[in-house]
């Protein structure tokens, strides 16, 4: 026979229990709840900044970075020039497109140009003009992702050095002599500096690259708080960085462009607009400071983002000459 004492401890003791079960119960559906919400998180910025067939990314703010200065004379001479699009398969099995400009009177001296983010070939008409005024041959790659090239994700620059290194060979392929000057704005200079981290050929004299950030993770982080002004900053990379390393095989942590850039010998020159507000001009030091080859630096007051060019046309391409004179033999 119980007692009320008894009876009174034992309905204590259920009353705990069943507490503690709703609060496990909370405890786990939050759990659950924070797993989907860092899941969806990781997704959702992953297809809208890295994949390459996101419609959606059309209208929006991240698209700064795609708008190089391209004049309506820039684009109606690159229509007449007489051109070739040439091809190959890049290093993961994407077929990849590039417009190959000769001139008329044979030359060794080559200038490969590399666009922005979410931007082509053909943006990079502007330089290509000066280039081949100067009696360049032009090779203008779309990169992986983007214009006529195939691929699903885009590679930041980091990921499309590997796909750079094979366009440098199939110049040197067909031209053994060549003299070759690697030019990239934005993302595309990015793709510069990770190119010259890896094993070139002689053939490759210098590098002029202009607003590339210096880390991708980085430059997410900064476009995050700065331009798309967004809260959670590092909980949204964090999700990102996940996602990155599933479906790109590589995290937004790893893709970093100064670990390439310590790892190049090769002369660059390195330039960036005062008022660039997208990628933030004090990369320009960090980049600067991590090349351990000869180097120049120009800063282009008041330009914005990958408008130094058009800012001081004529600062920005007698420094970009010179620059390249000096390792022309």
């Amino acid at each position: 026979m119980y007692s009320k004492n008894s009876f009174k401890v034992k309905t204590e003791s259920g009353g705990k229990k069943k507490w503690a079960i709703i609060s496990l119960s909370v405890l786990f559906l939050l759990i659950v709840l924070f797993l989907l919400t860092y899941a969806i998180t990781g997704v959702v910025f992953v297809s809208f900044a890295l994949d390459a067939t996101f419609s959606a990314q059309s209208s929006s703010p991240i698209d700064v970075a795609s708008n190089l200065p391209k004049p309506k004379k820039e684009d109606e001479w690159f229509d007449q020039l007489e051109k070739t699009q040439i091809s190959l398969v890049s290093y993961d099995d994407y077929k990849l497109n590039a417009y190959k400009i000769v001139q008329n009177k044979p030359t060794n001296d080559w200038a490969v140009l590399v666009h922005g983010y979410r931007g082509n070939a053909t943006e990079m008409s502007y330089y290509a003009k000066h280039y081949y005024e100067r009696g360049y041959n032009l090779l203008m790659p779309d990169l992986k992702g983007h214009g006529q090239s195939e691929g699903k994700y885009i590679g930041m620059g980091y990921l499309d050095r590997l796909d750079m290194v094979k366009w440098i060979e199939l110049i040197v392929s067909e031209n053994p002599s060549a003299q070759i000057v690697l030019h990239g704005v934005s993302m595309g200079g990015a793709t510069v500096m990770a190119t010259t981290g890896e094993a070139l050929p002689a053939n490759v004299i210098c590098a002029i690259e202009d607003c590339g950030y210096s880390s991708t993770k980085e430059q997410f982080a900064f476009v995050l708080k700065n331009v798309l002004k967004l809260p959670f900053k590092s909980f949204i990379m964090s999700a990102s960085d996940q996602t990155a390393s599933i479906k790109l095989g590589q995290s937004l942590e790893s893709m970093d462009i100064v670990g390439k850039v310590k790892k190049s010998t090769t002369p660059t020159l390195f330039i960036h607009g005062t008022d660039d507000n997208f990628v933030p001009y004090y990369m320009l030091d960090i980049v600067y400071s991590s090349l351990n080859a000869e180097k120049e630096k120009l800063s282009v007051e008041g330009a914005g983002h990958a408008f130094s060019a058009t800012q001081d046309e004529k600062i920005y391409f007698d420094t970009v000459f010179n620059f390249i004179a000096k390792h022309k033999t």
